[in-house]
């Protein structure tokens, strides 16, 4: 099932996941991470085409610069955060918010 949706867009560099993960926890406290989508590699077009038509997906691909990591983050990764994101971390910067989709598997 396909779930449009605002899709809010962070970039930085990290060396792997699991470390844009663990910033994410101590930087955003309450970030639900299963509703978050890290893309780390030098070309993150292929993997935003899962989440953005291809205008979007280019316009966060520019946005980003020469960082080499995209995270993506859905709405109800913030159900359990007290406040709202940041504008930035220490490691990342807020691209802006993003019309998009989100694949769900279908309802038993």
């Amino acid at each position: 099932m396909r779930e449009v949706c605002r899709i809010d867009v962070y970039s930085g560099s990290f060396a792997s996941q699991p470390l844009v993960f663990a910033h994410l926890g101590a930087a955003m406290p309450g970030l639900r991470l299963d509703d978050v989508e890290v893309i780390c590699g030098v070309d993150p077009r292929r993997r935003l085409a899962h989440a953005f038509l291809a205008e979007a997906a280019e316009a966060v691909e520019d946005a980003m610069g020469l960082d080499d990591t995209c995270v993506l983050i859905f709405p109800d990764a913030v159900a359990t955060m007290p406040g709202a994101l940041p504008d930035a971390t220490d490691l990342l910067r807020h691209l802006g918010t993003f019309d998009g989709h989100r694949h769900r598997p279908e309802p038993e």
